[in-house]
């Protein structure tokens, strides 16, 4: 019963931001600028402290561009408070039709660590002034009321691409 209401209520938040973001939203859409590449989904990277992620999926929007400079990472890293990895893998892709509509918003990469449960998310956002609003953002509000108090945690690393950052930290696959 607890997951059918937690699934209700991100269903409800969804169905009503989609409302409110929806036409930019659509408009990505129907442009066919939205993508879910496969290229790094399945390989593991070695982040700066050691741990290992895995890219579980990626989500893509050309001509995202809000003209203010260079790009911006910005990296989530939580763990969740209710449900299993299985189900919040699935649920994790609730908040795309509402990233696809923030100006600036580029890519994002989801990726787990097995071994933690932490899950990690990796944006490419336009300029560093779109990546400093996100943490402002009703998406990242809902992570944050989804996670496990005390594990959110976020830096912005400015000037980068996330192309070039992921081929940085990607383990090469040995076999």
């Amino acid at each position: 019963m607890k997951t059918r209401n937690v699934i209700f209520s991100i269903v409800s938040v969804l169905l009503i931001t989609i409302l409110i973001m929806g036409r930019s939203s659509i408009g990505n859409l129907l442009k066919g600028q939205v993508h879910l590449p496969e290229e790094y989904v399945g390989e593991v990277l070695a982040m700066e402290d050691g741990q290992r992620f895995t890219v579980f999926r990626r989500l893509r929007v050309d001509g995202n561009d809000d003209g203010r400079g260079t790009p911006a990472i910005f990296k989530v890293r939580f763990r969740f408070k209710n449900l299993g990895t299985g189900a919040n893998k699935r649920l994790s892709i609730i908040p795309a039709p509402f990233l696809v509509g923030m100006e600036g918003f580029q890519e994002k990469d989801w990726t787990i660590n097995e071994a933690t449960n932490d899950f990690q998310g990796i944006y490419q956002w336009s300029s560093h002034e779109a990546a400093v609003k996100y943490p402002d953002s009703f998406i990242f509000e809902l992570m944050i009321k989804r996670a496990a108090p005390g594990t959110v945690t976020y830096e912005i690393l400015p000037d980068t691409e996330l192309s070039e950052y992921l081929a940085a930290i990607r383990v090469p696959q040995t076999g």
